[in-house]
């Protein structure tokens, strides 16, 4: 028996040890970026002398020039290289010597391959780099490397974190990460900044963790005042996703608006497959000051968790994520009033009594008059009252899902950091990821 356990521990011990003349860590773990998906075409070059090799066979398939173009494609079934059907599932792009590899006239570092979309009939292209590297062609999209510096380090943080958590999020799909917003927007080595990689570089394997793990951490432009409960936006409960203030007042969407006839939103709501008839009634509780508590329709910002419309044809409720995305606004963080049209300016004409028979034509600027409510039923319902000059104005705030990390709040923290603190991003990210630690991973 004490052999036997010997034994696995042995294995176990295999297992786990890296073998000679390995690395114990990796000094920036690998990461592949599915960076165009079921395309029709691709064309790739390179900054050197290249070929395209078949990953299967290892098969060299062509030699190329240093920027000399080839477009690989899709018929009946099989890859084609210039027009040339290929045996090969898979395309690997191999540099004669170092060198940038380009897809669709994008810059790339790290390998690039090329295989058929998994269910599909174009092509996927994916690209393999260092973590840390992938990292360069992501800050600048996401923030302005001209902001200070502490900003720009708490979102190299927080894009790596985001990373780790996500790995393997689109393996079926043959990569890990995306390039679109479902995931970060990656630009590759032509949307690098030196600003943007020395944020990197001087947080270098450095990452939010909870319990000892990296956490989901999500950002995005601007909270609104206050960011949101991650239950209260995609419904999952995580300890470290709280609402907390945020000092985003300075962003160009902190306050925003958006004007529509009851009819456009009748046509919007039925273009989303929502056809309650003629509106007759929205119900949504009004916005009050965060933290907002017990609330059934909104959040501890005050975004909108739900809302309901009524009308000729019955009855819906919709999410306020699902409003958001029909109407394309801003933010869930919301009021909505029925209201009418202010007053515009008169005109009139006046004769001059004091020796002169000409007459003058005056124009009076008349203060608007305040736009003026409807009645409702009760504080929670806007009725529609058919009257032919309503207006459905919508107040918001903030740019985004409202959860983690405010570009804007840690940009209005990072300008009031004190001097010569160059660790000062890790009490920002420790306010928007509330009982996290902020620690060197690798």
């Amino acid at each position: 028996m004490r052999k036997k356990a010997t034994l696995i521990l042995l294995l176990l011990a295999a297992l786990w040890l890296p073998a000679a003349g390995q690395a114990a860590a990796p000094d920036s773990p690998p990461i592949r970026v599915g960076i165009w998906a079921n395309q029709v075409n691709i064309r790739v070059a390179a900054s050197t002398e290249y070929s395209l090799v078949d990953t299967g066979s290892r098969k060299v398939l062509g030699k190329f020039k240093a920027g000399e173009k080839t477009l690989l494609s899709t018929k009946d079934a099989r890859m084609t290289v210039n027009g040339t059907p290929v045996e090969a599932r898979e395309i690997k792009l191999v540099l004669a010597k170092p060198g940038t590899a380009e897809v669709n006239s994008r810059s790339y570092r790290g390998e690039i391959t090329i295989h058929r979309t998994k269910g599909k009939s174009g092509l996927t292209v994916v690209n393999t780099l260092p973590l840390e590297e992938y990292l360069y062609g992501i800050i600048a999209t996401e923030i302005s490397p001209e902001w200070p510096a502490d900003a720009v380090r708490a979102q190299a943080v927080a894009s790596r974190t985001y990373s780790l958590y996500n790995l393997g999020k689109h393996s079926d799909d043959g990569f890990d990460l995306c390039a679109g917003t479902d995931c970060q927007v990656y630009g590759g080595k032509d949307k690098e900044d030196p600003r943007a990689i020395r944020a990197v570089d001087e947080t270098k394997g450095v990452a939010v963790t909870y319990q000892g793990k990296p956490i989901p951490a999500f950002f995005h432009s601007s909270g609104g005042g206050y960011t949101e409960n991650s239950e209260n936006v995609w419904g999952t409960y995580f300890p470290f996703l709280r609402g907390v203030p945020d000092f985003d007042q300075k962003s160009p969407q902190f306050k925003w608006e958006k004007k529509l006839t009851p009819a456009d939103l009748e046509d919007a709501l039925a273009s989303a497959g929502v056809s309650v008839g003629k509106l007759q009634t929205i119900e949504l509780s009004p916005l009050t000051k965060p933290p907002v508590a017990g609330s059934p329709d909104r959040g501890v910002s005050g975004r909108v968790k739900k809302l309901r419309f009524t009308g000729t044809n019955g009855s819906v409720e919709l999410t306020g994520t699902k409003f958001r995305t029909i109407l394309g606004l801003n933010s869930t963080l919301f009021d909505l009033q029925v209201v009418l049209p202010v007053e515009k300016a008169v005109e009139f004409e006046i004769t001059d009594n004091y020796g002169s028979r000409d007459k003058k034509k005056v124009e009076i600027n008349v203060p608007p008059a305040p736009e003026r409510r409807l009645p409702t039923d009760k504080p929670a319902i806007r009725r529609i009252g058919g009257r032919p000059n309503e207006m459905i104005v919508i107040t918001g705030a903030g740019w985004g899902h409202g959860v983690g990390l405010s570009q804007w709040g840690a940009k209005a923290m990072a300008e009031k950091a004190p001097r010569g603190d160059a660790a000062y991003f890790k009490e920002i990210l420790k306010h928007y990821y509330p009982g996290t630690a902020i620690e060197k991973i690798y």
